[in-house]
């Protein structure tokens, strides 16, 4: 673990961290391809701060006009708000995304992204969405898209993850509590309410 990093900063950049900049860096965009990052939660926060730093062109998907600001300060140079544009065609725009990395629960915002995709483009799920995920053969077809999903890494991938980290200034945003306080916590994670990372100190 480099000495740069504190516990506190690692411990999230050991789970959520790997997963998006692992996924990133497999997904086979290159720097200055359009990304879309879907979700500004505990994953989606630092997917944005990573595919910033790793030189592509961040389109942050969330909901809310307010969350515009924030994916801005995490990186993002785009923000959606699918609440108020349809989703694929604001990547169009943008030229059609080469990935794009999904951090959600929810089916609908993860599939709302395949008809953004450019030609052999490739959507990245991380998030674990409940539902299954529908999606039309031919927006797969017509431009050869492909839909992954990603798990999170090796402990080589791990260590990675903390040196780009280092080396880039990518670090999670969190709130600590203590141990004793580790079934409070986990309840208000569980309810949504955790910004966006909750480590239990000892």
């Amino acid at each position: 673990m480099p000495d740069e990093l504190s516990d506190v900063e690692a411990a999230p950049l050991m789970c959520a961290g790997v997963t998006c900049f692992h996924g990133l860096r497999e997904s086979g965009a290159r720097p200055g391809d359009v990304v879309g990052i879907v979700g500004l939660g505990g994953l989606g926060h630092l997917g944005v701060q990573f595919a910033a730093k790793m030189g592509f062109e961040v389109v942050a998907i969330a909901r809310g006009a307010e969350k515009g600001d924030f994916a801005r300060q995490l990186g993002a140079h785009h923000y959606i708000d699918s609440t108020r544009e349809d989703v694929a065609a604001g990547l169009t725009r943008l030229g059609g995304a080469k990935a794009v990395l999904s951090t959600v629960t929810d089916a609908a915002a993860t599939t709302a992204v395949v008809g953004g995709l450019r030609t052999r483009g490739q959507l990245v799920v991380v998030g674990v969405p409940v539902a299954p995920m529908e999606i039309s053969a031919p927006d797969l077809i017509l431009s050869s898209r492909t839909v992954g999903g990603h798990a999170s890494g090796t402990a080589k991938d791990s260590e990675d993850t903390l040196r780009f980290a280092v080396l880039t200034g990518v670090r999670p945003i969190v709130e600590t509590t203590s141990l004793d306080q580790a079934g409070p916590a986990y309840d208000r994670m569980m309810a949504g309410q955790a910004r966006f990372r909750i480590v239990l100190t000892t």
